[in-house]
């Protein structure tokens, strides 16, 4: 029997015909009795209002939904911290990153040497793991790039036309070789998929690439065409670009559950898909029935914390439904590691996911969640959410399903929801160290890039593994931006 279908005998944990028993100690049956492949789409600004599945009235995000329509929606679902560093950084930890100093966007500080991420334990469980979205890798220090904390290959970004690493300057989107960024990463996703979905091996893939950040006016015309047929000029709103840089990113997902279909590995994958952060206002997102999202006193409301989140295992999880159980983007990490059989590390804080939303565990009514961040203090808990924004000495109050819109301070109706509430966030943070300075790489280093807290990252075309990286990881001539692009100018 081929061995990569059957799970129990991969996993050497269960008895056949016993239910598997999670890294969580929660049991529940596995469909075909295997280890999935692991794929996580991690979307980057994108509001919970602006994907159909999700109530988005005027954007066109058919595989997103179809993705949706083939799993589990989760709309009570949030990122464990804004913005799109701390996000990151704790999903691929699975724990609160001020557990480790990291408060707010503060680039460089590392995550913990001594605690595996997300992609080392799947690595070390038999995984063949990928990572596809070099421009929004952005977790830890300068050393702590992809293929430094768990990733075997990676597609290479190609390098732009001007500019520097990270918006440093000139083009974020259009390469050298003309090609689209968006188009680029949706590729190499599929070649992954292509490579490794016909190996015996599961495989791990970590799909993030940089759409929908702005600048969004780089979408090629292509896509403002479909979108806006009948439009006239050459002038678009920046919600028109937002739809557009949006439509492009969904055919790549498209492609992506095309290739997983054309390999008939749909009940063999699992795909969990969410966003890092809510939308810009400024690009003309829309977080309905919420308010708020990325960027000044945006931040603070619910917008930018509740994310679209989807869970699809065909065969495994039921189709068409929603989840109404809170739940974060640390509960991937959890997920993925009971999916895979894999030991659960000590530091994770997350919950598997599988068993409830297979209805086999009912969500924990009393569950919290907590952020902190030089601006944002918050909690959620039932229906309640608390915050204080910047220098704000006493707790607002909201109910979060009857006002989404957080139009209606009511802690003066209920002061002991804020007194229970405000405790259980005390208690919280007291456990977390003092926020730590970003790491900066050495100056040889340093002076290869504009933002030196993404120096190490290998651009190019094609593919790296990490035996290569390792060879050339402390020679940036050979990987910077600057380098590569007047190599490829000159060929």
């Amino acid at each position: 029997m081929n061995t990569r279908r059957n799970f129990l005998k991969l996993a050497g944990s269960c008895i056949a015909g016993l239910p598997f028993v999670s890294s969580c100690g929660t049991n529940y049956t596995l469909s075909k009795e295997k280890r999935p492949n692991i794929i996580i789409i991690y979307i980057d600004d994108l509001a919970l209002g602006d994907v159909g599945a999700f109530g988005c009235p005027d954007f066109s995000t058919k595989n997103i939904d179809a993705l949706a329509a083939s799993g589990i929606k989760l709309t009570n679902a949030y990122t464990i911290n804004v913005p799109c560093s701390p996000s990151r950084s704790g999903m691929m930890m699975g724990m609160y990153t001020q557990r480790f100093g990291k408060n707010d966007l503060s680039r460089g500080v590392p995550i913990p040497d001594d605690k595996p991420t997300m992609a080392e334990t799947l690595r070390d469980a038999g995984y063949i793991t990928g990572f596809v979205g070099t421009e929004k890798w952005d977790i830890g220090r300068w050393d702590q790039g992809a293929l430094d904390r768990g990733f075997m290959e990676m597609g290479m970004h190609p390098p732009r036309v001007e500019g520097h690493e990270y918006f440093g300057g000139g083009s974020s989107y259009i390469g050298v070789d003309g090609s689209y960024l968006t188009e680029v990463e949706g590729r190499y996703a599929v070649e992954f998929i292509e490579r490794r979905g016909r190996q015996d091996k599961p495989f791990f893939l970590y799909f993030t690439p940089l759409a929908v950040h702005i600048p969004n006016t780089e979408v090629s015309k292509k896509y403002l065409k479909r979108l806006y047929p009948d439009h006239t000029g050459d002038k678009y709103s920046k919600r028109q670009y937002l739809g557009a840089t949006l439509l492009a990113l969904d055919d790549q997902i498209g492609l992506v559950l095309e290739k997983i279909r054309e390999l008939g590995i749909q009940e063999e994958t699992l795909i969990m898909f969410s966003s890092d952060n809510g939308g810009d206002p400024k690009a003309g997102s829309r977080p309905s029935p919420y308010r708020g999202g990325k960027g000044g006193a945006n931040m603070q409301w619910e917008g930018n914390f509740r994310m679209p989140t989807i869970v699809s295992f065909p065969g495994t999880l039921p189709a068409g439904k929603s989840y109404k159980g809170m739940a974060s983007t640390i509960d991937f990490y959890a997920t993925a590691a009971a999916a895979a059989a894999a030991k659960l590390p000590d530091h994770c804080e997350g919950k598997d996911l599988l068993p409830l939303l297979l209805g086999d565990k009912k969500p924990n009514p009393d569950e919290s969640l907590f952020w902190h961040t030089h601006k944002v203090q918050a909690a959620r808990w039932r229906d309640w959410r608390i915050l204080k924004y910047r220098d704000e000495k006493n707790w607002r109050l909201y109910d979060i399903e009857k006002d989404p819109a957080e139009t209606s301070d009511i802690s003066d109706k209920y002061p002991d929801v804020v007194k229970k509430m405000s405790r259980q966030y005390s208690d919280w943070i007291g456990q977390m160290p003092e926020p730590l300075a970003p790491v900066k790489p050495p100056q040889e280093l340093l002076e290869h890039t504009v933002n030196g807290n993404h120096a190490r990252r290998p651009f190019g075309r094609g593919w790296m593994n990490v035996e290569q990286w390792d060879k050339i990881k402390d020679d940036p001539v050979q990987w910077s931006e600057f380098h590569v692009r007047r190599r490829m100018m000159q060929q």
